[in-house]
């Protein structure tokens, strides 16, 4: 179940290249997220492990990113994490893969919102700005999305003239991922992140998804309870070691 997760969530936020090896997938998108620019251990290993980190540092280094490795429970070898640790890798962040069954969820979306299934450039910008993200890094962030070949959504919400919130769904199969889920900083904590959500479920279901996915930092106290509430639960966790 993990690593068909790992693969659909994969898929859902593309890498711009991708390299093949020994059962170890190298993802890189210049550096924009660790999702799109980190080692994945997805599938059995053969080869010798130490043998197989010095590939992957010196490939990441020589693309000018920082090496990271995405690690789950069913990463091979098993013993990753103490060896990345013994490198002096450092554990970055630790996330929580959550789903909900969506089945009986309604399918018609709510008013008030924004719906577009053809990227937006405006959509980009909105998110890197509620995000206060890098805009140099804005080229990359199109070219992630242009990358998708599943449906997606993006979603808008607007205040007047400026929009206020933004998420992006992606469906495969009977599943959808939500992501970039942010609200402007002058209105959160306000309940409008529970609406984008539940537009991006609603959008999902009347897709044909029946069960939804999204990923949260385990630090992330407000999305955890937001998400808690709304019936999303904890599968398992995977979490990121970086080199300093």
């Amino acid at each position: 179940m993990i690593r068909r997760f790992e693969e659909i969530s994969n898929n859902a936020w593309p890498a711009l290249q991708t390299v093949q090896y020994d059962g170890w997938i190298l993802r890189f998108a210049n550096g924009v997220t660790k999702r799109s620019n980190s080692v994945n251990l997805l599938y059995p290993s053969t080869l010798d492990p130490e043998e197989k980190i010095d590939f992957c540092e010196k490939l990441y280094l020589s693309h000018h990113i920082a090496p990271c490795f995405k690690i789950t429970s069913i990463a091979d070898p098993p013993d990753i994490d103490q060896r990345l640790a013994a490198r002096n890798y450092f554990l970055h962040s630790t996330i929580s893969f959550q789903l909900i069954d969506i089945s009986n969820w309604p399918r018609e979306p709510l008013s008030d919102i924004r719906i577009e299934t053809v990227l937006n450039p405006r959509w980009i910008d909105d998110f890197i700005r509620m995000n206060e993200f890098d805009r140099k890094r804005r080229a990359t962030y199109i070219d992630i999305m242009e990358q998708l070949r599943t449906p997606k959504c993006l979603i808008s919400l607007s205040r007047g003239h400026q929009t206020i919130g933004v998420g992006l769904g992606v469906t495969e199969g009977s599943c959808i991922g939500l992501f970039d889920i942010v609200v402007d900083k002058e209105y959160r904590h306000t309940g409008l992140g529970y609406l984008i959500v539940e537009n991006l479920l609603r959008w999902g279901r009347k897709k044909g998804a029946l069960t939804a996915y999204l990923q949260v930092l385990i630090d992330n106290t407000p999305a955890i309870r937001l998400y808690e509430k709304m019936g999303f639960r904890e599968i398992y966790q995977y979490w990121y070691r970086m080199k300093p």
